[in-house]
Formats: structure tokens, sequence, C-alpha cells
């Protein structure tokens, strides 16, 4: 008998397995990757969308008590009841309608956006913002912030002084 010369079908079976399992665990490695990056442009858009309304506030500093405002129970939409830029506006609408406009740009931004404005408790000067989004992208919003979970809500938080 002669010898043969070349691979047996057993050999390329193992070396087509073993490439398979390095091309699913590369596969895993990529989505998690992007995951990871849509986490961090979540997580960027919270920190411009805080500082954002810091700004709003302070530009506002005389008005900024009526920025005070959550829907962190039920994630509502805030409607401004006119528009500012062609009506005259008191204080209340005028901020009613910041929020609104800041809001609607949060909501094309993250999923499933909730926030709070309230005054801290130790000077009226102070003011706790507070956004969660629903990192897992499950499409119901969260009263509280809780990153232990599977399906976890991820949170920025900021305090502003205003004078």
């Amino acid at each position: 008998m002669k010898d043969e010369k070349g691979f047996t079908l057993i050999e390329v079976l193992i070396a087509l397995i073993i490439v398979a399992i390095g091309v699913l665990g590369h596969a895993k490695m990529q989505a998690k990757s992007m995951n990871m990056a849509q986490q961090g442009f979540f997580a960027q858009t919270a920190n411009t969308a805080l500082l954002d309304l810091a700004q709003r506030m302070r530009a506002n500093s005389d008005l900024a008590a009526s920025f005070v405002f959550s829907n962190l129970s039920d994630g509502a939409d805030i409607t401004a009841s006119k528009d500012c830029s062609s009506n005259s506006c008191d204080e209340d609408e005028f901020a009613t309608e910041e929020l609104a406009e800041w809001f609607d740009h949060l909501q094309n931004n993250l999923p499933s956006p909730r926030f709070s404005v309230e005054v801290d408790s130790s000077d009226v000067n102070l003011y706790n913002l507070m956004l969660i989004w629903d990192a897992a992208k499950t499409g119901v919003g969260s009263a509280v912030c809780d990153t232990t979970a599977l399906n976890s809500y991820q949170c920025g938080s900021m305090s502003v002084w205003v004078q």
C-alpha cells in the first residue's frame, strides 16, 4: 500500500471547528464592543444634556425656580402652553418651553429618558438635576437608577448653584 499524502477528513473537520470557534469569539467581542460604544455615547449625551439644562437655568437665573419639574414616575412629555418666540410669556411658560425643547432633544438621543429638577433642601440656590435612561433599551423607563439589575437603568446627576 502506498502512503497517502494530504489531509484526512477528520483533520479538516477539526480545523474547521477551531476556526469556527475563533470566528464566533470575534463576533461576540465585536458585539460587546459596539454595545459599550453605544453606552459611552449615551453617557456622554446625558452629561451634555445635564450641562445644557444647567446653562439654561443659569442664563435665566431669575426664573430658575420655574424649572423645578419631575417626570421620574411616569416619563411624561412636557408640553409648552405657547410658543414664547412669537408670543409674550410669563416666567413659568418660558421655563416650561425651555424644558419641553430640552426634553424633546433628549428623547431623540436617549432611550426612555426621565429626569427631575429639584431644589436642594440645604440651599434655595442649589438645584439637583437627575437624568435616568434605559441602558438596556427595553423600552420601559424607570423612576430609579438601578445599575445592579441585568436590565439596568443608567443615571447621571449634578448639582448646580444658580444665583
